[in-house]
């Protein structure tokens, strides 16, 4: 080969591309999915990103890859959850993709959930958590609670 293959000759730019993250705890209530606050954008390429939810822009719908996860700041769960959530536009909340962990000591577990979706023009995506520790519990910041996506094709 010529060995100048780049990712827009092998089909596309991967762009709208984005990855945020939470730079303040965010306080969960128990046995409440809670949306998580990204404060923080690495980037995004197409100003997509805002309020907390990715937008499908104008002319990208497609494929699409997915994560987010979430750290639990020393605390156990007996259940925790995260999930990636669609809104289609005028429509209600359907999950994407959900990750479940229970784990009964008290560490600073991560969990996480990644997905590749068919999103159309319009639709919004969110991370929400769950969990049913008994008590309002604090995330973890930084690059233990992310969202990141970006489109395959």
């Amino acid at each position: 080969g010529s060995g100048n293959l780049s990712f827009a000759s092998a089909g596309g730019t991967n762009t709208p591309a984005f990855e945020v993250k939470s730079n303040n705890t965010v306080n969960v209530a128990n046995t409440t999915h809670t949306q998580i606050t990204f404060d923080t954008e690495v980037y995004d390429t197409d100003n997509a990103f805002a309020s907390n939810v990715f937008t499908v822009p104008s002319g990208k719908a497609g494929k699409y890859f997915l994560y987010a996860q979430a750290g639990r700041q020393a605390w156990d769960s007996d259940r925790f959850l995260i999930q990636l959530l669609k809104t289609p536009s005028g429509g209600s909340d359907s999950e994407l993709s959900v990750s479940e962990s229970a784990i009964n000591v008290n560490k600073y577990h991560t969990t996480s959930t990644l997905c590749v979706a068919d999103l159309s023009v319009g639709d919004a995506i969110k991370v929400s958590v769950y969990h049913d520790s008994g008590s309002t519990r604090g995330l973890s910041v930084g690059e233990r609670c992310v969202f990141k996506g970006f489109k395959l094709l």
